[in-house]
């Protein structure tokens, strides 16, 4: 402490190690109690009012100087310093938010609140100084006095729950040590601790304060446990009991059913003699016929039961008249059994005997709960006790004996209740079973363990919070920007800059460098769906599976975004090596992420490259592994793809497609050839479908399969589909000249779930003179699948517009039938994979056949694909269908030649 007082930094650190320490203590436990889903006493052992008492004096504490020249700091602490007064009047008027009394000494509530109060007022005069120091010294001592008392009697002296009573008086004495610590510091305003050491002392408290909430509430956990143990036991115990007594009894009631006439009387005589004196428990038997009590049989001659049975009323009402032919248990109320509880189990006798008069008969046996109880009871007494609720409100120990007015009032005062069940027996069912945490003497044992370590963590983090303030050096912050710039601050593993230099250290040394490039499937998803902080921490845990898949074998880095790269040594020749390690990292990879509520799945796909002669630079080896994996994507993802020659032949091909492709549309080499749809009836042309044509080369034509994929891959579609558009629509314009026709456009689905689609298609029109009446869209299925109440919406408004909607390639998908009759479109094309097959296919034929009556039906138009012969025409003719396209009428050609 003599450091402290002499120096301001470290009085700074105090202050705010305590600070924080409060409020973060006060946070975490609040947040316990909301979330705490069982919400019983044993789980919360402070009131609320003392919490946020405490809490405001920590952030009061945190601005608290009265050297400050910053004013906001003076209105934080003042306005928390009063929150802090509120909530100690509410918890000394009785904590009236809280739903249980957690009967907090109301000396704590008062100490915090005059430690509030001072802290409001700001007294800055030197006689408040010194009364501040003295008082908070003294009051601190004699609460560590009383804390100390706890490992001495065992017994919480602040609060009802022994925890409690520990954490509410080590709350008030860190807010009387903050104070005093204070009262120190006047020579000047206190220092700025550093950000690292706030950070510290945050995470360092946060981590205590967790790690005691999580140790209460495993060990409250665990007393729960055996609370529901011992209402367990209780109950076993109890159905064995009764099952075992209602045996005997039946077996005796079956004997009397079948003794013979003549000497019937004289055996259930000496039957009743022998199980009395056998049964030491068993008080009485008694005869029963209808309501009538006949006769009965005591162990003791001047003790009777009969009466106790018809003036109890409570005994009579448990007794159900209509089930006649069972075993029922009653139990007769405590005002007749001081001495214990009696148990009445009545068992029906179904008398066979002309002698006996016809009637319900039964026998009532009388049964010394407490005596019957004395053989089952343990030489070991546990701290926790068990009763058995009767419905009258009173309740019955383990051992059978009422429970007495004062131990009720222990019970609900003193004692913590842990677990309610019920007595399920054969002859019983639904009477409560309350388990007792009785004494708290063993519990108050290790809530001072608990304390101790809560109070060594706040030590550690306060001796640590000193030793880094006191050691901001240059070598630490060197070390620190050092580690930023070679590590990945989300994941701490090794960043791109890193591992391409490590990977060119050893290039040239070994030449025995293996490369797995790792890159996750579909983890945008994730990002877009759950947010980044869901998918940053699955980063994380990720990078530690692989960290324990690696080890020291090699090196892992996070290359950037989703993709790790683990570099390895001598595993050129072993593919069972490589096979078995990328083996471990799908394994990994595919195990669930539990990130906060959620449960993800993840897969990947690896790239393997290894380091070969003709490799001349170190990335290289880190390209030919981007490829692989690429390659492994491209084959259904969750796959492992060793390096080959072709790849990079392959990439240098679509590298070069997509340059060449960027060219022919800036140079506007692309050309629109255009293929005639006719009428079935007639064979009229009444429009024509644009169809988009790339000559690379003079006479050599690339198929749109090939291209069209690539540019939608690369973002160049957009632009081509614009380009497309305009030169199909100023095509439209010229071929209204030799008579009215319509021009189909092949619609892309990036383009058409651009929000800018429908304004750009609006302005093309404009700019072309096309009207929109002369323009059909043709569009697939995977549009309306990607975004089905997006897709609806637009082209229903295109169709206000006018513009015509075709379906096209139906029947290739798997849902355009039932969607049918919702989209709107005007025109479906059967898929030309169905013309073609209808000579040889009976299916085809069918399916064209039913199509065609769907569409009609729904009010569709139906134009017939890929038409090449006569028999195909006169086929698709004769089955309804309106249009036709195919080489039989016209191959496409350019506009000129039309």
């Amino acid at each position: 402490m003599r450091i402290i007082q002499v120096d301001q930094q470290a009085k700074a650190v105090v202050n705010l190690v305590i600070g924080i320490a409060l409020f973060m203590a006060a946070f975490v436990i609040l947040m316990y109690r909301f979330l705490e889903p069982t919400q019983l006493q044993l789980y919360h052992s402070l009131s609320s009012s003392i919490l946020i008492a405490a809490g405001a004096n920590g952030i009061a504490l945190l601005t608290y100087d009265l050297n400050s020249s910053k004013e906001w700091k003076s209105g934080v602490s003042r306005l928390f310093a009063v929150l802090a007064i509120i909530a100690s009047v509410d918890g000394f008027m009785g904590s009236l938010f809280d739903s249980f009394d957690a009967q907090i000494h109301q000396s704590l509530y008062v100490t915090l609140g005059i430690a509030g109060l001072w802290m409001a007022l700001r007294l800055r005069n030197v006689v408040a100084i010194r009364a501040q120091r003295i008082l908070a010294a003294l009051t601190a001592l004699a609460l560590a006095a009383i804390l100390l008392m706890h490992f001495v009697t065992e017994t919480p002296l602040l609060a009802r729950h022994p925890t409690g009573s520990l954490v509410a008086g080590a709350l008030v004495l860190l807010t009387l040590i903050g104070l005093w610590n204070q009262s120190t510091a006047t020579e000047g305003e206190l220092p700025c601790v550093s950000v690292l050491t706030t950070s510290v002392a945050v995470i360092g408290l946060l981590i205590s304060s967790a790690i005691g909430v999580t140790l209460f509430h495993n060990e409250m956990n665990e007393l729960r446990d055996k609370g529901r143990e011992a209402a367990v036991g209780l109950n076993l115990t109890r159905r064995a009991a009764g099952k075992e007594n209602v045996s005997t009894l039946l077996r005796l009631a079956e004997r009397w059913e079948n003794y013979p006439q003549t000497i019937h009387d004289e055996l259930m005589s000496l039957d009743m003699t022998a199980v009395l004196r056998d049964v030491d428990f068993l008080e009485s038997l008694i005869l029963r016929r209808g309501n009538e009590l006949v006769w009965e049989r005591s162990r003791h001659q001047d003790t009777t039961y009969k009466e106790m049975y018809l003036e109890d009323g409570y005994l009579q009402q448990q007794f159900d008249p209509t089930r006649k032919g069972e075993v029922q248990m009653l139990v007769a109320s405590r005002s007749r059994t001081e001495t214990g509880a009696r148990l009445f189990i009545h068992v029906p006798i179904d008398f066979k005997d002309d002698n006996y008069e016809t009637g319900y008969w039964g026998v009532l046996a009388v049964v010394n709960v407490p005596k019957m109880l004395s053989n089952k009871a343990l030489t070991y007494r546990s701290p926790i006790y068990t009763y058995t609720a009767i419905s009258n409100g009173m309740l019955l120990d383990e051992y059978g004996h009422w429970v007495s007015d004062t131990t009720l009032d222990y019970l609900q005062n003193r004692a913590l209740f842990l677990y309610e069940s019920a007595l399920q027996t054969e002859f019983t069912s639904g009477t409560p079973i309350y388990s007792y945490m009785y004494d708290l003497k063993e519990m108050q044992g290790r809530a001072n363990l608990q304390t101790l370590v809560t109070f060594a963590g706040i030590a550690i983090v306060l001796f640590s919070a000193l030793t880094i303030e006191r050691n901001r050096e240059l070598v630490v912050q060197g070390r620190q920007l050092r580690f930023q710039a070679e590590h990945d601050a989300l994941t701490g593993l090794y960043n791109r800059t890193t591992i391409e230099r490590m990977i060119a250290d050893r290039f040239h040394k070994q030449r025995d460098l293996t490369a797995l490039f790792i890159d996750l499937d579909g983890f945008t998803l994730i990002n877009d769906s759950l947010g980044l902080q869901v998918g940053d921490r699955l980063l994380q845990v990720l990078a530690q599976r692989l960290s324990n898949i690696v080890g020291n074998r090699g090196m892992l880095a996070r290359f950037g975004g989703d993709e790790f790269l683990i570099v390895t040594q001598n595993m050129h020749e072993n593919e069972e090596a490589v096979a078995e390690l990328t083996s471990k990292i799908l394994s990994a990879v595919a195990q669930p992420y539990r990130i906060m509520h959620h449960k993800i799945y993840l897969t990947a796909s690896i790239g393997v490259a290894h380091q070969t002669e003709d490799q001349y630079a170190p990335l290289e080896l880190i390209q030919r592994a981007d490829m692989a994996m690429h390659q492994a994507k491209r084959q259904g993802h969750n796959h492992v793809q060793i390096y080959q020659d072709s790849m990079s032949l392959q990439f240098k091909s679509s590298a070069a497609m997509r340059s060449s492709l960027q060219e022919a549309i800036e140079k506007n080499q692309l050309t629109l050839h255009y293929q005639p749809i006719v009428r079935c009836n007639d064979g009229a042309t009444i429009g024509y479908e644009a169809l988009l044509r790339w000559e690379r080369e003079p006479g050599k034509f690339i198929s749109p399969t090939e291209f069209i994929p690539l540019a939608e891959m690369t973002g160049q579609i957009i632009p081509l589909s614009e380009w497309v558009f305009r030169r199909a629509c100023e095509a439209a314009v010229k071929l209204q000249e030799h008579g009215p026709c319509k021009m189909a456009v092949n619609l892309s689905t990036l383009h058409f779930n651009r929000t800018e689609f429908t304004p750009f298609l609006e302005q093309t029109l404009e700019e072309t003179g096309c009207k929109p009446e002369w323009l059909e869209l043709e569009l697939t299925e995977s549009i309306l699948m990607e975004n089905t109440d997006y897709a609806v919406e637009v082209l229903q408004n295109l169709r206000n517009k006018n513009i015509t909607i075709s379906l096209d390639d139906f029947g290739t998908g798997f849902s355009s039938l039932s969607y049918l009759k919702r989209l709107p479109v005007d025109k479906v094309k059967i898929d030309r994979s169905f013309i073609a097959g209808i000579r040889t296919h009976r299916s085809d034929r069918v399916l064209i056949g039913s199509v065609i009556k769907i569409a009609q039906s729904l009010d569709f138009a139906v134009v017939a694909e890929g038409v090449e012969t006569p028999q195909q025409a006169e086929f698709v003719t004769e089955l309804g269908c309106n249009y036709m396209q195919g080489f039989y009428f016209g191959r496409p050609v350019p506009l000129e030649e039309l």
